[in-house]
């Protein structure tokens, strides 16, 4: 979450704002500094210093170089000439935008390549096109931002239920007035019919102001032009294309994007930059996983009573009938495997499926072709649903596809399990290893995968299953170590069985809390390892920290962000929250809005199903030990370091963070950690 200052009256502006909201003043796009963090915005930075003449080191590094960016840009360089990937931890203030953007130009201007630079968020992504604003200082670039068609799509965004429309349905939307417009038909989308004609015009803007997603949104609708369709036609002329991860996590967006590239048969062609890589892993597990919930079934069994006649999905067995069987064998999987109080049952053969095959005489050949005739009944259901103007996908056509997922992910790389909430039984499939990825990244003739959070930066590669022996490279920060301070205490823990066994574990962390919050004037954030702690530990903490105090509310991002502004708006008040989410790593707390951070407890996953058939994996995979490492002790230091990480974010930034859990001690190396048997007075005398 970005924002800049005001030159006028130095406050602090809200992202995309045009005037000052305090003043009044129009707000220069130039006031934002480039190069001192990964976002490159805060106040009191060291003014950026332009190159007078192209470094002929790195010529498209725009700036004077400082730290270790030119040894970054070397070591980049070379990886990607012997065609390897390179994997780089680099501290807050390297720069890591520009040094990346800077080596990867100069290899793909030379080698023929495109740049596909991944960004989480698409503040990141504006923050690429700032970067190449900077570097067409010296050289001659050109980059686009591409974000999905329901954040670029004028046409359809006074429909009724915009928000709400999934792409796939947003897509066939799109593609019914794209055809009728392509044959000059009646009924066709007046923001494409004018994109041949804009093309070179909007091609122009890019390549001179280098706008950010919205402001090129706005400068196509502005025109009477679709952003979407034109973002497409641009992609091919640029040299820098940033995009959502989903765009390359997705087989299928991937596949498009390669098409609009003019890369299809060719991704030796591309050059990938993975910004917060640690993040990869994750989000591709994410991307493949699914669930068949109650709910799916229902509505799709509901819908066979709109269907004509009474379709057969296979020999005689009519769709209805089908599906409610599928039903069938969810309820009896519950019934026979889930004991007494379970709510979750892994599901190690293919229960369900042979369940159905003997019900209908089927081989395993008939019930593929079963589902997708089903399949294809939802598909013509769908059809006549836009025809009608309902704009949605039919059930069945959803719970086809999803059946058919079902039956391909019985293999080692899904876990595969029956579970039970308030809403009923359902069917998950959580993939552990992304092997899809992988498969892409290895035709891939080298890649820089970024982070300020990714040791132990094997574990990243393996995970992923590169090959090719990648590079490693870690890199401090440049900002003065001794305005941060890590401590943490030795006589509490969250860890579950102490504190059953100790039953004044709890109050004893309440007064750690209360006490660090009351001893500095300072905002504070306090992290715990779940919201069960923090709702836990509430009554007590409202009734003792002596501040203004604001907390992330579970299930409501609505009023933790309005929460979050409020605290961000006051430079005394404590915010509680949770590891891992938005605020401890999606989020910037520039100068005095973060400067003192409490964390209760060691992040480690909870166990699951999932966390440990991918710790078996491991073990089998590295070497026994290696599983609960890679799934749980790494995980849960990334996140701690997150958390710390939103202290320090410019040069004349200072910050401490307290650990309140003994087993920190196992993590003072990775964390520059030390103990501390007075953390309230330390804190006092840190910020006095």
């Amino acid at each position: 979450m970005m924002g800049m200052f005001c030159k006028n009256c130095k406050s602090l502006l809200p992202p995309g704002c045009k005037v000052c909201i305090s003043c009044g003043s129009q707000i220069n796009p130039e006031w934002v500094s480039n190069q001192s963090s990964l976002d490159g915005i805060g106040p009191k930075k060291t003014a950026v210093q332009l190159v007078r003449e192209e470094n002929k080191d790195a010529p498209y590094l725009p700036y004077v170089p400082r730290g270790c960016q030119m040894d970054i840009i070397s070591d980049i360089r070379n990886a990607l000439n012997e065609g390897r990937h390179i994997i780089i931890e680099s501290g807050t203030g390297t720069g890591k935008t520009i040094v990346s953007l800077s080596a990867g130009l100069e290899h793909a201007k030379i080698a023929g390549k495109k740049i596909i630079y991944l960004t989480r968020t698409i503040s990141q992504s504006d923050q690429v096109m700032r970067e190449l604003k900077a570097i067409s200082r010296v050289k001659e670039v050109s980059g686009l931002t591409v974000t999905g068609r329901n954040k670029s799509c004028p046409l359809f965004r006074g429909t009724k239920d915009y928000e709400n429309l999934s792409p796939k349905v947003l897509s066939m939307m799109c593609e019914e007035k794209r055809s009728k417009s392509i044959k000059n038909r009646a009924g066709g989308c007046r923001y494409f019919d004018r994109i041949k004609t804009e093309v070179d015009n909007v091609g122009n803007y890019v390549k001179t102001s280098f706008p950010t997603s919205d402001d090129l949104d706005r400068y196509c609708e502005r025109i009477g032009v679709c952003p979407y369709e034109m973002k497409k036609q641009l992609m091919k002329s640029v040299d820098v294309v940033a995009v959502p991860y989903v765009h390359i996590l997705s087989s299928d967006i991937r596949g498009n994007l390669m098409v609009n590239l003019g890369l299809e048969d060719t991704p030796e062609g591309i050059l990938l930059i993975v910004d917060e890589a640690h993040n990869l892993v994750d989000a591709a597990r994410d991307q493949e996983s699914f669930t068949i919930d109650r709910g799916m079934v229902d509505n799709a069994i509901d819908e066979c009573s709109t269907m004509r006649g009474n379709p057969t999905v296979w020999m005689e067995v009519g769709l209805k009938e089908f599906l409610m069987f599928f039903k069938n064998c969810i309820r009896n999987v519950a019934t026979e495997k889930l004991g007494l109080n379970e709510k979750e049952v892994v599901l190690t053969d293919d229960y369900i499926e042979q369940r159905m095959m003997s019900k209908f005489s089927m081989k395993s050949n008939d019930l593929d072709s079963a589902i997708e005739r089903v399949i294809d009944l939802g598909e013509a259901r769908t059809e006549i649903l836009m025809e009608q103007g309902d704009n949605r996908v039919s059930e069945i056509q959803t719970l086809g596809i999803a059946m058919r997922d079902w039956c391909s992910s019985a293999s080692n790389r899904f876990v595969r399990s029956l579970k039970v909430d308030q809403d009923g039984e359902y069917l998950s499939a959580k993939c552990i290893d992304p092997y899809e990825i992988s498969l892409f990244l290895n035709s891939i003739p080298g890649a820089i995968h970024m982070s300020g959070t990714l040791q132990p930066l094997d574990q990243y590669a393996r995970v992923l299953g590169l090959k090719g022996n990648p590079r490693f490279r870690m890199y401090p920060s440049p900002f003065p170590p001794e305005n941060k301070s890590v401590l943490y205490v030795n006589d509490v823990t969250t860890q579950q069985k102490e504190m059953q066994k100790d039953p004044t574990m709890q109050k004893r962390i309440e007064r750690y809390i209360s006490m660090l919050c009351n001893s500095v004037d300072k905002n504070t954030l306090v992290f715990f390892t779940s919201y069960y702690y923090m709702k836990q530990m509430r009554p007590y903490l409202e009734t003792h920290v002596n501040k203004n105090l604001y907390w992330e509310e579970s299930r409501n991002q609505r009023k933790t962000m309005e929460n979050l502004a409020a605290f961000r708006n006051g430079r005394d008040g404590v915010f509680f929250s949770v590891m891992g989410g938005s605020v401890a790593e999606g989020m910037d707390f520039p100068g005095d809005e973060l400067c003192f951070a409490i964390i209760v407890g060691i992040p480690y996953p909870p166990p699951s199903s999932e966390l440990k058939a991918m710790s078996a994996m491991f073990d089998q995979r590295y070497g026994a030990g290696k599983g609960w490492i890679y799934t749980s002790e790494v995980p849960a230091i990334r996140k701690m370091k997150q958390a710390i990480g939103r202290l320090i974010r410019t040069e004349t930034d200072r910050g401490m963070a307290v650990i309140l859990d003994s087993r920190a001690s196992r993590y003072v190396k990775q964390l520059d950690a030390r103990l501390t048997d007075d953390p309230a007075g330390e804190a006092a005398r840190f910020f006095r």
